[in-house]
C-alpha cells in the first residue's frame, strides 16, 4: 500500500449511511494544542471524505460512529480497510507513513482541543465532479 501524504496521495474514507467522521491531529512539536473534531453526513447512501494534513502535526487518527460501515483507502487504490469505531480502536495515519489499524489514542483525544463539528482537516468529496 502507498505511503500516506507522499506524492500527492491522501487517505479517502467511504462511509455508508449517516454518522460522524471523527478526526484527531496530534504529536506537534510546535507551541499549539493537539486538535480534534468531526464532520457529519446525513447521506443515506455513501459519502467520501478526503483526509488532509498540516505540516504542524505529524500524526492523525480517525474513526466512524455511524450505524453503517466505513472503509478507507489510499488515493485511487482499490484495497479497502475498515475504519476504527472509537478513539480506543482508531485508524492511525502518520505523515508519510503506513496506516495503523486498532490504534488507541483515547488518552491523546482526552487532552486535545475539541473544535466540534466541521472544523477538522477532512473534506467531503462531492459526487458530481463532472
Amino acid at each position: 500500500m502507498a505511503m500516506t501524504y507522499s506524492d500527492g496521495v491522501a487517505p479517502i474514507v467511504t462511509t455508508y449511511g449517516p454518522g460522524n467522521l471523527h478526526h484527531l491531529a496530534y504529536g506537534t512539536t510546535q507551541p499549539f494544542d493537539d486538535v480534534m473534531g468531526f464532520l457529519t453526513t446525513t447521506n443515506e447512501n455513501t459519502t467520501n471524505f478526503l483526509l488532509s494534513f498540516s505540516f504542524g502535526y505529524p500524526s492523525y487518527a480517525f474513526y466512524w460512529d455511524g450505524p453503517g460501515e466505513a472503509f478507507w483507502r489510499v488515493g485511487s487504490s482499490t484495497a479497502l480497510e475498515p475504519v476504527g469505531t472509537s478513539w480506543e480502536n482508531a485508524t492511525g495515519v502518520p505523515l508519510s507513513g503506513e496506516v495503523i489499524l486498532g490504534l488507541n489514542v483515547a488518552s491523546v483525544a482526552a487532552k486535545a482541543l475539541d473544535h466540534g463539528s466541521g472544523r477538522i482537516l477532512a473534506f467531503v468529496i462531492p459526487e458530481d465532479l463532472d
